[in-house]
């Protein structure tokens, strides 16, 4: 079996947790090992990590990080990057070695600044939300098969998130997607106050009005009480906007469900931007990734897929060293 197949085996789904139209499935451990690296967000506050731009001009899509610690450090998936010439979103989850530098590869979610505010990245206090990421996941998938590179479409980010700022009324001089957030901060919190992590937790399934959103997991239930709240809000974001609709329950069976469709789906292996390996992973109705390191799952993320009709507008999928260059 797969790395990603065993990990799957030693999940355990537990009772769903749920407010207002957003229900979470708690995905519980049966094995694990206590998280040898660091998150971000810690080695960004004891300043062992730093994030910047790769040169005094700047690229939009790729930034540099320096590990100055002694252990690795965990770049997820959809963390924003705040500060620098523009913010950033992370296009795949990243694990840095000790005392390593990498350039990695990033979108910009914030088009209407290119000048610094910051010499450095100074935290990344927010995750972006489920439907960024899943459209975000899959442009990546395509880049990857078709270029050996992780790139997303930038263009498609920027009017995802300029429809985001749209639909939720949160306007911003620059099109920060964390404009969104801060506007509906107090809204957020009732949401993420109801929701807890439970004893071995190292995941959630993710379901609004009903249906499937997106499912994260990590190898360590410690990792997921760190990020929780981060998480919670994102998937709030997403609750939020579908406020107001049909609200219907997910059925109880769905998680399980949603775990047998990820093993069966099919896989695609590609070397990582750090270390380990990074598993592309499409079924018919989900698209996804995992980052896996020596037999062992690092950070899983699945997404509902859309339509590719709607999944990005901009046309064929071009080099990325085009998509660079576009909209500055």
């Amino acid at each position: 079996m797969t790395v990603l197949v065993n990990f799957l085996h030693t999940l355990r789904v537990g009772e769903p947790q749920a407010f207002e139209n957003l229900t979470v499935f708690p995905l519980i451990g049966t094995q694990f090992q206590e998280p040898g690296y660091l998150l971000l967000d810690e080695a960004l506050a004891q300043d062992l990590f730093e994030v910047g731009e790769v040169s005094e001009t700047g690229s939009v899509n790729e930034v540099l990080v320096l590990n100055k610690s002694d252990f690795a450090v965990l770049i997820l998936d959809g963390e924003i990057l705040t500060g620098a010439k523009q913010n950033r979103v992370v296009n795949a989850s990243v694990l840095v070695g000790p005392r390593a530098e990498l350039e990695i590869p990033v979108s910009c979610v914030e088009q209407g600044r290119w000048r610094y505010v910051a010499e450095k990245f100074t935290d990344s206090r927010r995750f972006s939300y489920a439907r960024l990421r899943a459209q975000k996941s899959a442009q990546v998938a395509e880049s990857l098969h078709a270029f050996r590179a992780f790139s997303a479409d930038q263009s498609a980010i920027w009017d995802e998130v300029e429809r985001k700022q749209r639909e939720m009324g949160a306007e911003s001089p620059t099109g920060a997607v964390n404009r969104v957030y801060e506007s509906h901060e107090e809204k957020l919190k009732k949401y993420c106050a109801a929701f807890s992590p439970l004893e071995g937790q190292v995941g959630a399934a993710v379901f609004i009005n009903g249906c499937f959103v997106c499912l994260d997991a990590f190898d360590s239930p410690a990792t997921l009480r760190k990020l929780h709240t981060k998480m919670l809000e994102s998937y709030a974001l997403d609750a939020l906007e579908q406020d107001g609709r049909d609200k219907k329950e997910p059925e109880n069976s769905a998680a399980e469900q949603l775990l047998e469709k990820i093993a069966a789906a099919r896989v695609a292996r590609y070397p990582s931007v750090g270390l380990g390996e990074d598993l592309r992973i499409k079924a018919k109705e989900l698209v996804g990734s995992c980052l896996a390191l020596d037999g062992r799952v690092i950070h899983l993320a699945i997404f509902a897929r859309e339509d590719r009709e709607t999944e990005r507008s901009s046309g064929p999928l071009s080099r990325p060293s085009r998509r660079r260059r576009a909209r500055l």
